[in-house]
């Protein structure tokens, strides 16, 4: 039903979405799957959890620090949904550090007027959010992974629209040499978003 390109946070969220809706989906990634960007990210979480906080506080706090260059519309999800989206990664394990009582240890960092940061492993947060989304998928028979493949090229029907990819796996993958997956739905999440800058 679904392919999706790519193995980082959006990726993998995304193969488990698509499988908590029972459509099949098929993870094609460069490398192995643990291997992306997301295990590099040292930063913490940002989420409006403490009693004192609100997603509209983390708003006006995001909006400040991004001196005009925000999308607001973008910002007002992401602090919204922050929470929900941060236990949804607890539930699927992911070890988040506790204070002594056992509750989430929420710190402050630039830009935020409220502790509503977690962490992982001090500064390992985006390596337990990368292993607790790989143990989630690895977990799951409709997800299908096709490790060590590049994608070469979007498959298109008679109406010109997405139909699948076509890829080469490379010596180390599970299959080999080049293919294609059909698909209804094809998903990019290639990630490259800090070459933008």
């Amino acid at each position: 039903d679904v392919v999706v390109v790519g193995s980082g946070i959006a990726g993998l969220t995304a193969a488990l979405r698509c499988e908590a809706v029972g459509l099949k989906t098929v993870v094609v990634t460069k490398a192995s799957l643990d291997d992306g960007s997301t295990r590099w990210a040292q930063g913490g979480v940002a989420a409006a959890l403490g009693a004192d906080d609100s997603p509209e506080e983390h708003l006006r706090d995001t909006l400040e620090a991004g001196a005009g260059v925000c999308d607001a519309a973008a910002v007002r999800v992401l602090c919204e949904e922050g929470p929900v989206r941060l236990r949804e990664l607890i539930a699927l394990g992911a070890a988040f550090d506790r204070d002594p009582s056992g509750e989430l240890q929420l710190t402050r960092e630039g830009g935020h007027h409220r502790d509503r940061i977690v962490h992982a492993g001090g500064d390992a947060t985006g390596a337990e959010v990368s292993r607790a989304l790989v143990v989630a998928v690895r977990r799951h028979p409709r997800i299908r992974l096709v490790e060590h493949a590049l994608v070469l090229d979007l498959l298109r029907d008679d109406q010109g629209r997405t139909a699948g990819i076509t890829l080469h796996v490379l010596g180390e993958g599970t299959v080999d040499g080049v293919g294609a997956v059909r698909a209804k739905a094809v998903v990019l999440a290639t990630g490259g978003m800090g070459q933008v800058y």
